[in-house]
Parts: C-alpha cells; sequence; structure tokens
C-alpha cells in the first residue's frame, strides 16, 4: 500500500523516481503502531516538485508524543519530518498553523487517511 501511495507522488513529479526506494524505507523507518497519519505535502505533494530546489516534506501525526522536527537527506535532498501528537495537531489545526493545514488538507497520505476526518472533527 506504501509503495503505491508513492507512486502518485513519482507519477506527479518524475524527478523522483530514482528516490522511490529510498523514500519507501525513510517512510517505513518512521511508521509504528502509535502512527495515525503520515502525509507527504508541499511542492511533491502538489506536483511542483523541483530537483536541485525543493525539499520534502513529509508530516506525522502520532497518538501522543512531543512536537519534533528532524531534518534528514536522501541523496543530497532535504527531507524536513515533522512529527506531532494528535493533541498538538488538533491545536495546529485551531491555531491555523499553515503547514499543517495545506499538509491534511492538500497533501498525499502515505498512512491513515482515514483519520483525516477524526482530526479534523477535534478540531
Amino acid at each position: 500500500m506504501l509503495r503505491e501511495r508513492l507512486k502518485l507522488i513519482i507519477e506527479k513529479n518524475p524527478s523522483l523516481r530514482e528516490l522511490e526506494d529510498d523514500l519507501l524505507n525513510l517512510v517505513s523507518s518512521i511508521d509504528s503502531e502509535d502512527t495515525l497519519i503520515i502525509v507527504m505535502a508541499g511542492s511533491a505533494a502538489e506536483g511542483r516538485y523541483v530537483s536541485g530546489i525543493s525539499d520534502i516534506d513529509i508530516l506525522v501525526i502520532k497518538k501522543e508524543g512531543p512536537p519534533i522536527s528532524r531534518i534528514t537527506s536522501i541523496k543530497d535532498i532535504d527531507v524536513e519530518i515533522t512529527f506531532l501528537g494528535l493533541g498538538d495537531a488538533v491545536e495546529a489545526l485551531k491555531s491555523r498553523n499553515y503547514f499543517v493545514s495545506q499538509a491534511l488538507d492538500k497533501g498525499i497520505y502515505l498512512k491513515g487517511e482515514e483519520n483525516k476526518k477524526t482530526v479534523f472533527n477535534l478540531v
């Protein structure tokens, strides 16, 4: 399922094709039992990724946990991963946090699209 969802991103951004396996490994490594949602956001989700200029943004919502922002790289491309607990994600939506609201509204869900409605209902 995860690979199929990544293929949607690659169809929109053919220059990411060479990163497919690395992205799959990265997303698999951040997934866990308490992960509610993993969503690819920003230019990669919107089909505007530009090799050498864009980064890759991932939002991860877990049942609970502190907010953490982590930057890693795949073949010299920055990947920014934002981890939020469910409560912090709801608060971010209430305060109209642009990144979180755009990610949840326009991003490509790699996991947990069925949880999107639950998160928005808590707002």
